[in-house]
């Protein structure tokens, strides 16, 4: 981890997303260590999920496999993030979840709801 930031609503998702990311890489990378790193810069947070495991394509991924795509891309949409991921079978999985900082002024005084720290 490398530098701070209050937790907000979307930084709040940002935390819940990483969960879910480290979550998925427990149960499908196939290996006993996964790395995760978090940045805060004046414009961004961002954090890495990264294991060297099995890796998949994520083109074939069936619709009906919710995780990925639900718990992580959407929530991070709906909070003005987005998702960078890189994959490919044998070659392990990188996650990068992109979170925007709210400028000076314009944070979000919304208090942070139990639904979007799961």
């Amino acid at each position: 981890m490398v530098g701070d930031a209050p937790l907000d609503p979307d930084t709040a998702a940002l935390v819940a997303a990483a969960r879910e990311a480290m979550v998925n890489a427990a149960k499908h990378a196939g290996v006993d260590e996964i790395d995760v790193y978090a940045e805060v810069e004046p414009e961004t947070v961002e954090i890495f999920v990264r294991d060297r495991g099995c890796g998949f394509d994520p083109d074939a991924v069936p619709d009906d496999r919710r995780g990925l795509a639900g718990s992580v891309k959407d929530r991070m949409a709906r909070h003005g993030g987005k998702v960078q991921l890189r994959s490919s079978p044998g070659a392990g999985t990188e996650v990068g979840l992109v979170l925007p900082r709210a400028r000076r002024g314009t944070a979000s005084t919304t208090p942070v709801s139990e639904e979007e720290t799961r």
